[in-house]
């Protein structure tokens, strides 16, 4: 049971992995004009939605994952916070999305949008990274 859980928890991890590349393609947005655009910033719509779910599923996996071992209080600390941050950051992604997919549809400036997303892609796959780290190097923090 508990290689199908850790099978779960990779899985899981793999469908953030979205938020690994979202500040790359947040960069080449500027390059593209309109149906182009538009269909990355859907497809990113998307993605960051699937990731969401692969945040609860690491959130449920890992609490699995948890009970199972000791693990110390600073490792507790630092994947709770990074954890609530990744999920901020991800769903503060959400909203200039899709403002931009209105805009680009309206024949509005988006412009300010493509900022929130840059910013927020950012500091998400930053998050992201912090919490591989932890997550692989646990015992640095025992």
């Amino acid at each position: 049971m508990e290689r199908f859980i850790l099978f779960l928890h990779v899985l899981g991890a793999v469908a953030m992995g979205f938020y690994l590349l979202a500040p790359l393609i947040v960069a080449k947005l500027n390059q593209m004009e309109g149906e182009a655009k538009q269909g990355v910033l859907s497809t990113m719509r998307s993605l960051n939605t699937y990731a969401q779910y692969g945040l609860v599923l690491e959130l449920l996996t890992g609490l699995y994952l948890f009970m199972q071992d000791d693990y110390s209080v600073l490792w507790i600390v630092l994947t709770i916070v990074l954890f609530v941050l990744i999920g901020a950051f991800g769903g503060m992604m959400a909203g200039p999305l899709r403002r931009a997919l209105e805009g680009i549809r309206e024949r509005r400036d988006i412009a300010a949008e493509l900022r929130k997303l840059r910013v927020f892609g950012l500091m998400v796959c930053v998050s992201f990274v912090a919490i591989l780290f932890v997550m692989m190097f646990h015992r640095l923090f025992a």
